[in-house]
């Protein structure tokens, strides 16, 4: 007997593919000192996100723990923060050379766990599932992008 797949079913398998992909990196990233949240506000950070806020508003996260996370970023020597000139409650955010070195060998984990984790899917599978993932990713990220009025 086979299960019909409802949304519900895709969104839990959806949920343990990101389990199972987060597991596996930080797994690989530990021995940086770091996790797949250390990792993605570097990435934020080389992409051009300068404040704590922008990030908070990017991904999404808390403030409290966004600020966790920039200080363990801080403490590997990965990430400074500067006061900023005009506003002195702002803090800028900038990877130092040390954490521009730590990416590329971070990204290689990451595309060593992503190449594993698709491995029985073929190219034609893996555009077929990037393209139904992407009005969903899509959605989000307009979501992420646009302006939040603050409290």
């Amino acid at each position: 007997m086979s299960e019909t797949v409802t949304p519900i079913l895709v969104a839990l398998q959806l949920f343990r593919a990101h389990t199972a992909a987060t597991r596996r990196l930080n797994d690989a990233l530990q021995e940086m000192g770091m996790d797949t949240r250390h990792l993605t506000v570097m990435f934020q950070i080389r992409d051009g996100a300068q404040t704590h806020g922008e990030l908070v508003r990017i991904l999404g996260a808390d403030k409290s723990g966004m600020v966790r996370t920039i200080d363990h970023l801080e403490r590997l020597g990965f990430v400074t923060r500067t006061r900023s000139p005009q506003d002195r409650r702002v803090w800028h955010l900038a990877l130092t050379e040390s954490g521009s070195v730590a990416l590329p060998t971070a990204q290689r984990h990451t595309s060593a766990i992503a190449a594993e984790l698709f491995a029985n899917l073929d190219s034609g599978e893996l555009i077929s599932l990037h393209a139904a993932l992407s009005p969903i990713t899509r959605d989000e990220q307009t979501a992420a992008a646009a302006p939040h009025e603050s409290s």
